[in-house]
C-alpha cells in the first residue's frame, strides 16, 4: 500500500488463496478458527484495515474506497493469481466494492452478515 501500513498475517500454503476481511472494530484475528482449519490446503491471508488492529492509525478522513484501495494493493502486492475473498460486514462492503472496480482480483466472493442495500448520499 503506498500511503498508509496495512498489517496482515499469513498462513498454509496451496494452489489457492483466501483473504479475509474483517468487520467494523475488529482484527484479523476473527478469522483465527477459520484459518487454521483451511491452512492446510490453502494459502491463508487475514489483513486489518486502516485504523483498526494492528494497522497504521491515521490521523485523517478516510472513505470505504480508501479500504477497498487498500484490499486491492494488498492482494496485487501479495498474489500472483486471482484469490477468494471473505468478508464479513465492512469487509463484505469492501469484497463488493473489489468484485465491481478489480474483478481480475477475485476468484470468488463470500459475503458474512454484509448488506447490498443503497447508502444514503
Amino acid at each position: 500500500m503506498k500511503d498508509i501500513s496495512v498489517h496482515y498475517v499469513e498462513a498454509g500454503s496451496g494452489p489457492e488463496t483466501i483473504v479475509y476481511s474483517h468487520g467494523c472494530l475488529m482484527s484479523h484475528r476473527m478469522f483465527d478458527d477459520q484459518s487454521t482449519a483451511l491452512s492446510s490446503s490453502a494459502r491463508v491471508i487475514a489483513f486489518d484495515h486502516r485504523c483498526q488492529g494492528d494497522s497504521e492509525k491515521v490521523q485523517t478522513e478516510f472513505a470505504l474506497q480508501d479500504l477497498v484501495d487498500d484490499a486491492a494493493a494488498l492482494i496485487s502486492e501479495t498474489c500472483d493469481s486471482p484469490i477468494h475473498f471473505v468478508g464479513m460486514s465492512t469487509g463484505g462492503f469492501v469484497g463488493m466494492r473489489l468484485a465491481l472496480y478489480k474483478p481480475k482480483l477475485l476468484k470468488s466472493l463470500a459475503l458474512i452478515d454484509t448488506s447490498a442495500d443503497h447508502e444514503a448520499p
